[in-house]
């Protein structure tokens, strides 16, 4: 029997005379790791490695371009895009009029527009060339700048806000004894903290809200800063008016969500400002128009088709230039002689001298004796110019987006042609309309209430009185009821859009001369600074409160994500505020929406 011993070493020597000509095989499996550094080794032998300088370039290269990509953060490319977006924003609104202007001037009305010995062609290039360098001038245009630097700037500032709250955080925190931070994290969990760990700390959502409302309020207030300064000449409080208005929209919108008022101020709300507001501008209009936005102003005048003599002898009538029965300076005596000779019309009835009142005929200008002739034919002639107005821009979201409109032609023909034209014909009946009552409203001042007035007073009134404030008061007053021809979530939008105009005339009629510029630029900033700061933490912490037609172009210039909701979804959430307002004794109020308002602008 052989000793075990002696066993074990016949085996070594027989495996030390097999090694030289033989690889040893393994008794254990190797793992994965060992197994990818023999491969490695193997790869190396096969295919070494050249060694030269160039490695120490590649690696510095990459550290260069990693040291840039840090230097612009997801952040900071944000807010590049977010001003290029603004910029271009305010360009396309500040020269797309002027470029339709040009444009339309060549077309009608070519031999003012081009010089005499240049070519027509040469003659527009240039005149668009002209507006679109205008566009980008600061000092003449500046509506693209004042977008830039507030909406850029609230991004840049929102940015540089938050890493430096949680640096402080993290300061904070790191200067902490050991002893408080196990206290108040835990000692099981307490993690290390570093400098470098500013992009772990998360601001709560109060902090960050806080963040937005400062960031806004001090970019816009540096954007009508450097409008004040760079254009000291040309007025800007159009704009902050504006953003005043929607600011207001915002906390409308927060009231009717709250039912902080009664049940009928969501549905009739909009008309009650919609009527005062259209009261000041025409009411500014007939007797100041130069407190109005110049195009604004032109706009009415071009609409009323009111002759201007006798718009000056109204005027004339309120500042007691004119005087009837009386003798009269030749200058005022002959405005409307020369206006009845155009009409064809008796020159005695404009001579203010040999007439006690101003006749209907000359009032209605030759159309009719009868003021409700009168009225009709004005109404008609409204319609027929406002078709050519709105049936373009309700075909306008057809051009934006064709495929979805050629899909709902070929579904529905018939519904879709009908709609269109009766939302165009809807809209040319309001205007036609609010033309109409203004007119109305004069006529029916000068022959019904004023002589029911002489028949109960026994007194005699000339035009000094009968035709002074009043009637173009009373037509003023009529003509914003002519909104309730457009649908309910129409109306809030429309009213918005006359309600800057209208503080614009209350801001010059009561400002005028009464404050310093530098007093009245200081109101104006704080004012447009607070009213962005409002509308811009809306749309980022409570977008339903902003409405849609904002959302749409403040989502896309300040890269908002839209949330889209089902139709159904918003059905429940009515029905359970309905409810929840029947639980605590309340009538909800309607709710106000927009879906469809400006839905061209939001497309």
């Amino acid at each position: 029997m052989i000793d075990s011993s002696e066993h074990h070493e016949h085996e070594k020597q027989h495996v030390a005379s097999s090694s030289a000509s033989a690889t040893i095989i393994p008794l254990t499996t190797p793992t994965p790791k060992q197994q990818q550094r023999q491969l490695d080794n193997v790869t190396n032998q096969l295919h070494p490695v050249p060694h030269n300088n160039n490695n120490n370039n590649n690696t510095s290269t990459h550290q260069k371009v990693k040291r840039s990509r840090s230097l612009l953060s997801p952040e900071l490319i944000s807010t590049l895009r977010v001003c290029i977006r603004s910029y271009g924003v305010g360009y396309v609104f500040a020269t797309a009029p002027k470029f339709i202007k040009t444009l339309l001037t060549f077309l009608t009305n070519p031999r003012k527009a081009i010089p005499k010995g240049q070519n027509p062609i040469a003659a527009l290039v240039r005149a668009l060339l002209a507006v679109a360098k205008d566009g980008t001038s600061a000092r003449k245009d500046g509506m693209s700048m004042l977008l830039m630097i507030t909406l850029g700037g609230y991004k840049l500032l929102e940015v540089f806000l938050s890493r430096g709250m949680k640096k402080a955080i993290l300061l904070q925190h790191l200067q902490q004894p050991q002893q408080q931070k196990q206290e108040q994290q835990g000692a099981a969990t307490t993690t290390q903290w570093s400098r470098s760990d500013v992009h772990k700390i998360e601001l709560d959502a109060d902090l960050r809200q806080r963040i937005t409302m400062l960031a806004s309020f001090m970019s816009s207030a540096a954007a009508i800063m450097f409008m004040h300064r760079y254009r000291p000449k040309h007025a800007t409080i159009d704009y902050s008016l504006f953003a005043v208005v929607r600011a207001l929209d915002v906390f409308g919108h927060v009231a009717v969500k709250n039912q902080w008022g009664p049940s009928w101020l969501g549905s009739y709300g909009a008309v009650a400002v919609f009527v005062l507001a259209c009261t000041e501008i025409m009411f500014s209009w007939l007797y100041e128009p130069e407190r109005l936005p110049g195009p604004y102003a032109f706009w009415i005048t071009r609409m009323s088709r009111m002759d201007k003599r006798l718009l000056e002898t109204l005027r004339g009538v309120r500042a007691n230039t004119i005087q009837f029965g009386q003798p009269n300076p030749p200058h005022v005596s002959n405005l409307l002689i020369g206006l009845c000779e155009d009409l064809g019309l008796d020159p005695k009835l404009g001579d203010f001298s040999q007439s006690d009142r101003l006749s209907c005929d000359v009032v209605h200008q030759g159309i009719s004796s009868s003021c409700e002739v009168h009225t009709g034919y004005r109404w008609i002639q409204g319609f027929l110019v406002s078709t050519g107005i709105y049936l373009p821009v309700h075909l306008l979201p057809a051009l934006l987006s064709p495929k979805a409109f050629l899909k709902r032609l070929q579904d529905n023909p018939l519904m879709t042609v009908s709609s269109t034209l009766m939302a165009s014909a809807r809209s040319s009946a309001f205007l036609a309309t609010y033309i109409a009552l203004i007119w109305y409203g004069i006529c029916t001042w000068r022959s019904k209430v004023m002589p029911l007035t002489m028949k109960l007073t026994g007194r005699q009134y000339t035009s000094n009185v009968v035709d002074n404030i009043y009637g173009p008061l009373l037509g003023s007053f009529m003509c914003g009821f002519s909104v309730l021809i457009e649908k309910p979530h129409r109306r809030a939008e429309m009213a918005l859009y006359v309600l800057p105009r209208a503080m614009y005339s209350m801001w010059s009629r009561v400002m005028s001369g009464r404050l310093s510029r530098r007093v009245e630029m200081t109101g104006e900033a704080l004012m447009y600074a607070v009213s962005m700061s409002v509308l811009l933490t809306g749309m980022m912490w409570k977008k339903e409160m902003v409405r849609p037609s904002m959302q749409g172009l403040l989502g896309w210039m300040l890269e908002i994500k839209k949330t889209k909701r089902s139709r159904r979804s918003l059905e429940k959430e009515k029905v359970a505020e309905k409810e929840k307002g029947q639980e605590h004794g309340q009538v909800s109020a309607p709710a106000v929406e927009d879906t469809d308002a400006l839905a061209a602008v939001e497309k």
